[in-house]
């Protein structure tokens, strides 16, 4: 008996956590349209391109949407069973609280552990995808600027950073490349300027500097020109140096470990950071589940309407969301930060779960 009831619970709870997520991913699709509209027909890309790069963004948006959906599912599935008198039969037939939540919070779960995987096995080689088609766009405009001021990977342990970039023009402007081995700088290029001709890219203006095996300077040389191995077309150096959701976890801890040997503090804040978040995330799916079915008992009665899930789950997202932003704002703000990164990427899953833990107490009496 109540294994069927709770396979009845689940075959309710699946359509709403369908119809939630894609609502989201719908909304969310549209939000990043009229974000990115002035870059869009800046590019003049093509309607099959702006589709291409939205539908392999499809994946990342996913691990956001789930925990809504879940969320949504598990409150818009309480009230209405509630509200055609179906919890009071079970609660006679012997079933506790605890016992009736229990499918929802499998539910949570399988949907945390769902998110894992797709933000492991998919969402990087999706948005890897999706930056192809942007850089096919970028290409095909002629864009001159291409994410000046960003560092990028020149090929191993070799990085690169430039003030400017003119595609267009070919030309760097102060240009700054260092080169690792085994996590420890062993060699730095510095100059006024690069510029491309026929032959490749060379540096103008610059010193060149060598390390010793602890990384301390060892001898350094100045340059009028220094010829350096770049690619063909420098857009693809840019997406070689991937952002923290373009990485799966063994690439997170390698850069992370990277970014600690050569002292770079500010990025392996927040390389560690998105390494917590990365399993954050997917457990938010069975917080919000958690917190949803003893919220939305509250409501649970036969008058009450399906709209009253709706928005609880609208202001617990917009709680949780604030709550996430601001962690994180306050994680990665430097040294003397009001707290860990472990704790940022974490923050609203404590506050939350204990919200669901003591609403699940209150409940059961």
């Amino acid at each position: 008996m109540l294994l069927k009831a709770h396979r009845y619970i689940l075959r309710e709870w699946a359509p709403p956590f369908l119809g939630g997520t894609l609502l989201f991913v719908a909304v969310i699709l549209a939000n990043t349209i009229i974000a990115q509209s002035e870059d869009i027909f800046h590019l003049r890309s093509s309607p099959h391109a702006i589709f291409a790069w939205l539908f392999f963004r499809v994946p990342f948006i996913l691990t956001v949407a789930f925990p809504v959906g879940a969320m949504m599912a598990t409150s818009l599935t309480v009230i209405r069973m509630g509200r055609d008198n179906e919890i009071t039969p079970l609660r006679l037939g012997g079933m506790s609280v605890r016992r009736y939540f229990v499918p929802f919070y499998l539910a949570g779960l399988g949907v945390s552990l769902l998110t894992l995987a797709v933000s492991e096995f998919v969402t990087p080689a999706a948005l890897a995808r999706s930056n192809d088609v942007l850089m096919k766009a970028i290409l095909q405009s002629g864009s001159p600027v291409v994410k000046a001021n960003a560092t990028f990977r020149a090929g191993g342990e070799t990085f690169c950073h430039a003030s400017g970039v003119d595609l267009k023009q070919g030309r760097m402007d102060f240009v700054l490349m260092y080169r690792f081995e085994q996590g420890r700088p062993r060699e730095a290029l510095c100059a006024i300027s690069g510029v491309r001709d026929p032959g490749g890219w060379h540096l103008e203006h610059g010193q060149h500097s060598w390390f010793d095996e602890g990384g301390h300077l060892e001898r350094s040389e100045p340059f009028d020109t220094y010829p350096v191995a770049f690619a063909e077309n420098l857009v693809e150096l840019w997406d070689q140096d991937k952002a923290p959701e373009q990485m799966t976890i063994r690439e997170l801890v390698t850069r992370l470990r990277l970014m600690e040997r050569a002292g770079e503090k500010l990025r392996a804040v927040e390389l560690r950071y998105y390494l917590n978040y990365k399993f954050a995330v997917p457990l938010t799916c069975l917080v919000f589940c958690l917190l949803a079915a003893p919220l939305s008992l509250r409501f649970a009665r036969p008058q009450a309407s399906p709209f009253v899930g709706l928005m609880t789950t609208i202001i617990v997202v917009f709680f949780a969301n604030g709550t996430i932003n601001w962690a994180r704002t306050i994680a990665l703000s430097g040294p003397g930060a009001w707290f860990s990164p472990g704790v940022g990427a974490w923050l609203h899953v404590w506050i939350f779960g204990l919200l669901a833990a003591v609403l699940i107490v209150r409940g059961e009496r």
